[in-house]
């Protein structure tokens, strides 16, 4: 059978099956044009019609072989939403695993426009997602959880809004990787606020979950999410720890300092400071902890600006008579070069 497909010079013979009435002889015609739909496609796309009755025929048993034919045809003709929408006609005789042009082409246009729906903020294109073009969609994520690609999981959870899935691959693969893949190359490609919001809680909580929690992730993921009560509560726990954990409460400081707001910085100095009671008077009389005391000079820049002043000290060559003199000696008028003077050294 596969020699005579081979040797076979027109699919006019095959096309004229589709006119007989038997059934099989449909069915045959079918399986045949499908096995030489790749060679033969320009000839038997002035037949698609055809095709599109038998598919169309509720009558008919093999209804799926000529959404899949069809699917093809229109693949070559390079009609991309024909070809997807017959080849969720074509259900499971659409096979994922098949690693040909046709079929890689057309699951990355159903995962496209899959994400183009479900990026919509909009309740009812979202509902109106046919069932067929998410079933392709998750057969696609199943065979990437199999083959343990879950970069590419992350990559479609994260696009398609669907939290679930990305919770999955977090806890399926290298949780730690695929966290700070997510935070450092992700997040802040998402174009929606809400969206993003919802991810960056999603880490925050994988994060948490971890024996050995990493408490410079978590709150630079809070910072993002504007929960200074939660970054303050464990700044106080790393501040009543070991040397390790009291140093990494600084680098945490010194990294919101850096990085987040001005407004949440001060927000978590609020939420460090005892509130005015007669208890926190006590608490205050009797003296802050050092530690936190130095976490909250930190989070007011007043650390980093003395390092940076430190710095400029420590690392100044300039001959001071030089500049006084030089200064001395040109125009106060000539404020220009009075100025290039002073900043070069």
């Amino acid at each position: 059978m596969a020699g005579q497909v081979d040797t076979l010079t027109s699919a006019s013979g095959l096309i004229s099956l589709l006119d007989e009435e038997e059934r099989e002889l449909q069915y045959y015609g079918l399986t045949q044009l499908e096995a030489v739909a790749d060679r033969f496609w320009t000839e038997i796309s002035d037949s698609i019609t055809k095709i599109e009755v038998l598919y169309e025929d509720e009558s008919f048993e093999h209804r799926k072989l000529a959404a899949l034919v069809a699917s093809k045809i229109y693949f070559h003709l390079g009609e991309f939403d024909d070809a997807l929408n017959f080849a969720l006609g074509a259900d499971d005789l659409f096979r994922l695993e098949d690693t040909s042009a046709y079929v890689q082409t057309v699951v990355n246009h159903a995962i496209d426009k899959y994400i183009e729906m479900r990026s919509k903020d909009d309740g009812e294109a979202t509902a109106s997602i046919d069932n067929r073009l998410e079933s392709v969609v998750e057969r696609m994520v199943e065979r990437c959880f199999e083959t343990k690609d879950y970069g590419q999981v992350v990559g479609i959870s994260i696009e398609a809004r669907r939290l679930d899935i990305l919770e999955r691959a977090l806890a399926s693969g290298d949780t730690r990787s695929l966290l700070a893949y997510v935070q450092r190359d992700c997040i802040d490609l998402i174009s929606s606020i809400r969206v993003q919001s919802q991810v960056q809680e999603l880490v925050v909580k994988v994060l948490m979950q971890f024996e050995e929690p990493d408490y410079e992730a978590i709150c630079v993921g809070l910072s993002k999410l504007n929960n200074p009560a939660t970054t303050s509560s464990i700044l106080r726990h790393l501040a009543q720890g070991d040397e390790d954990k009291v140093l990494s409460a600084y680098q945490i400081a010194f990294d919101l300092n850096a990085n987040a707001t001005q407004e949440f910085t001060k927000a978590v100095v609020a939420e460090l400071t005892p509130s005015e009671d007669p208890e926190a008077e006590a608490i205050v009389a009797g003296g802050e902890p050092v530690a936190i005391s130095k976490i909250k000079s930190i989070l007011s820049g007043n650390e980093t600006l003395k390092l940076h002043l430190e710095f400029l000290f420590r690392n100044n060559k300039t001959d001071m008579l030089i500049l006084n003199r030089t200064c001395k000696l040109m125009d106060s008028r000539l404020s220009l070069a009075h100025s290039a003077v002073t900043f070069a050294n």
